[in-house]
């Protein structure tokens, strides 16, 4: 079967190596639609992510769907042809945070396309049988693909606990801020104001239900803020940038006792805030290490019709090109919110 492994900084490389077989308790899946994640453009670019650095050439991608095409042994909650989401982060379920239900933060998880474990830029994977989320036919393979990045944003918002007619301010609108706004939306917000530099994402923000969007790089992002919000500012603000200037503006523009959520994931391995302001505004700060409990709920959203995912993924790219869908979604060229590697 074709691999596409990292060996370094944009060195991208096809192998032809053996299909895996599913073991107890697995599946075997074809794998069919990948989304190219901002982390998959750290590993990319840098071959590392803060700490975590690549030392041996890795399958990257963990957004993705397929189907199943074998079953492992005592498997009976799938069958050969069913049309799946995938759930990328394996937990090991016995440590003190699985067992209080903290998947998420557990410690020796095991997440597709993060040093050593390989990710989805390949013909097939093997994985646990819970782990692959079965999706209805009316949900497209690129849709299933979505399923992770929609699940971080509502469980983003899930953490921030919003409350109904509060007004928030979204920084970055690529996948994640969408998935944040059509989260927020769904639980009741009163108002959604959104910052992005890329005209395209604005009006797609808009389109989704934003009620404002503003231009970073050429409107005063506080002012602004301040003046849909009469000088009090909002009462959550959204970092999905994970650009240092736009942390700074979110303490900025939150009034007194309000919240950050960072979802965002810097460059450089550091995050900066005003300290003085965020202490003198007695800020609460939340920060987001993936989902956790949310994907099935967001398969669900997809499949009311609750929430729209296909207009992430609007630009495609077969498996050969996967580097020309990094650089694309790097460059955000022509809109880009999610490059889709479409592989079989």
């Amino acid at each position: 079967m074709r691999s596409l492994r990292l060996h370094g900084p944009k060195d991208l490389r096809l192998h032809d190596e053996p299909k895996p077989q599913p073991g107890q308790g697995e599946v075997q899946i074809q794998i069919k639609s990948v989304g190219i994640c901002a982390s998959d453009l750290h590993y990319y670019r840098e071959a590392r992510i803060g700490t975590t650095t690549i030392t041996d050439p890795i399958v990257m991608g963990h957004e993705a769907s397929g189907v199943i095409t074998a079953l492992g042994e005592g498997v009976e909650s799938l069958k050969v042809g069913d049309r799946v989401a995938i759930e990328p982060a394996k937990p090991c379920g016995q440590c003190e945070y699985c067992k209080s239900g903290h998947f998420n933060v557990c410690r020796g998880v095991q997440f597709f396309g993060t040093p050593p474990v390989d990710g989805c830029l390949r013909d097939y994977i093997t994985w646990p049988a819970e782990l692959a989320l079965k999706v209805p036919d009316l949900i497209s393979f690129d849709e299933a693909a979505m399923v992770e990045p929609l699940a971080v944003g509502v469980y983003a918002v899930d953490l921030a606990s919003i409350s109904a007619g509060d007004t928030i301010a979204i920084f970055g609108v690529g996948a994640i801020g969408l998935s944040v706004l059509q989260a927020a939306k769904v639980a009741g917000v009163g108002r959604i104001i959104v910052t992005d530099p890329v005209p395209a994402r604005r009006e797609l923000a808009i389109e989704l239900g934003a009620d404002a969007a503003l231009d970073p790089h050429s409107q005063d992002v506080e002012k602004e803020l301040a003046g849909l919000t009469g000088s009090r500012g909002v009462d959550i603000a959204f970092e999905c940038a994970g650009v240092p200037e736009t942390l700074v503006d979110a303490g900025n523009v939150v009034h007194p006792l309000g919240k950050i959520v960072v979802v965002g994931i810097p460059d450089e391995d550091a995050y900066s805030f005003e300290a003085s302001n965020a202490r003198r505004k007695q800020l609460s700060v939340i920060f987001v290490r993936r989902s956790n409990l949310t994907a099935e709920r967001s398969i669900d959203l997809i499949s009311s019709g609750k929430m729209n995912v296909t207009c992430y993924g609007r630009h495609h790219f077969p498996l050969e090109k996967t580097a020309q869908a990094m650089d694309a979604a790097i460059a955000k060229s022509d809109g880009v919110i999610r490059a889709i590697v479409q592989i079989n």
